[in-house]
């Protein structure tokens, strides 16, 4: 083992800034374990070359005492759907390969301007549209625990490259869950902010009102300065003992999940308990049709209009017809015509956005107020990580079934814009990461990793 494996994106950091490691140490160490875990397909553009030498530049700062931040020399992976002017932004789909913006996306800036690289980009279910990462051009993304198995989507490769160790940490997108799946079928931690919290300008779109960036990394700590630097502020995330934590547990996704799921998720339960932790069984059930009135027609309306917006700032060249006439993956097609033909009812998404968006909302914040809770806890999947199939398919019980299950406890949360994080909760009896959700109330994403830090500490001690 080098130095550099084994330890968290804080820890390098940390290293880098006391002398103790070397930013061009540390990236030809990664370049090399990136080089061997080629199968995984996790990178869909990598260059050793300019990554080497943007980690000489690093150490020459580091040397003079012009350290740019937190991240200064730390290498750091970003989904192929956020712009990036040095290398490009394909979206993983065929129109967008020569796609090279003019400039960073405002996410990706900050990133930079707090000292990190860019190691690569990654591997992505095509145009963030799939819940498996396997995609046509690119080839499958791999699960590091077992490679004919998902990772999981669609920032299936952010969230494989940190789990096998190729990426420090890194940044995927979520719309319906494609941060929180895939980090918990690859057993890391991923947050997805509340939405706006960090703007989604530069980023390949599906939807105005529900995608969002969201960071991956191994460590809770990761996150929580990811979120600092991504929300351009000052995150105060106080320390909250464990022992006063009131956590409500999603019966019904627990109903609607595995039996392999289930038992990790129980038995971290358990251990919380025993930790000290209150937990209040709460059905979310009666919030189904609140949900379903502020998510419908939503992203029918809205994948028009941000695509074209996206093609017309970044690559003029290209019609929103002739990307979708290039899509590579069947399923993604079909999925992507059926939006761009079916009309849109602007009274219906106007009701969506508005009054069924702010009821839904409020439920959900009565939920938490009437039992006094600090969070809602659930498995983030219903299943673990099911061997691949063909397109976006997975085989579940020796069939073959389309993958968006996996989205099932994880989009509600997209739906009401409120943050959540997805931390591992252990393994399943196949040797399986199971990942454990929170999710909080809009706008309170700081009391919600304070709790999610709690309850890490609770699961490792």
């Amino acid at each position: 083992m080098t130095e550099r494996q084994g330890k968290s994106m804080v820890q390098i950091a940390q290293d880098i800034a006391s002398g103790q490691l070397t930013s061009e140490g540390v990236c030809a160490d990664l370049c090399d374990a990136i080089e061997a875990a080629s199968d995984l397909n996790a990178y869909s553009f990598f260059d050793r070359t300019a990554l080497m030498d943007q980690a000489k530049e690093a150490d020459v700062a580091q040397n003079l005492g012009k350290s740019r931040g937190p991240l200064h020399g730390v290498p750091l992976i970003l989904k192929d759907n956020i712009n990036t002017t040095s290398l490009p932004t394909s979206g993983g789909t065929p129109a967008l390969l020569g796609n090279n913006p003019g400039s960073n996306a405002p996410i990706a800036a900050r990133l930079f301007q707090a000292g990190a690289l860019l190691a690569g980009k990654a591997n992505m279910h095509e145009l963030s549209a799939g819940g498996t990462s396997a995609n046509h051009t690119f080839g499958p993304v791999r699960n590091p625990y077992d490679k004919a198995r998902t990772p999981g989507g669609s920032s299936g490769g952010t969230a494989a490259a940190i789990a096998a160790g190729i990426a420090p940490a890194g940044l995927g997108t979520d719309t319906a869950g494609s941060v929180r799946v895939p980090a918990a079928l690859c057993g890391i931690y991923g947050f997805r902010p509340s939405t706006g919290r960090y703007g989604a300008d530069g980023i390949v779109p599906l939807s105005r009102t529900q995608d969002t960036a969201g960071p991956l990394a191994s460590t809770i700590d990761d996150i929580i300065l990811l979120d600092s630097i991504l929300a351009e502020k000052a995150v105060t995330v106080k320390p909250c003992s464990i022992g006063e934590l009131r956590i409500g547990i999603a019966t019904t996704f627990m109903d609607s999940s595995t039996p392999a799921v289930v038992q990790v998720i129980e038995a971290a339960f358990d251990r919380l308990a025993k930790a000290g932790v209150t937990f209040v069984p709460v059905d979310l059930a009666p919030l189904r049709d609140r949900q379903l009135a502020a998510s419908a027609g939503v992203i029918d309306t809205e994948f028009p209009s941000v695509t074209k917006d996206y093609l017309q700032a970044y690559a003029p060249h290209l019609t929103i017809e002739a990307l979708i006439d290039q899509v590579a993956s069947p399923s993604v097609k079909s999925f992507l015509l059926e939006r761009l033909e079916k009309p849109s009812d602007a009274e219906a998404y106007a009701t969506a956005t508005g009054k069924g968006l702010s009821a839904y909302q409020d439920a959900w914040k009565s939920i938490l107020d009437d039992h006094q809770l600090d969070a809602v806890a659930f498995p983030t999947t219903p299943d673990e990580a099911l061997p691949l199939a063909q397109d976006d398919s997975v085989i579940k019980d020796g069939e073959v079934v389309f993958s968006w299950f996996y989205f099932r406890h994880t989009g509600p949360g997209s739906t009401g814009q409120r943050p959540g994080i997805s931390i591992p909760a252990g393994f399943s009896q196949n040797g399986l990461p199971v990942g454990l959700e929170l999710d909080g109330l809009p706008g309170e994403d700081e009391a919600l990793l304070a709790v999610a830090k709690a309850i890490s500490e609770g699961l490792s001690s």
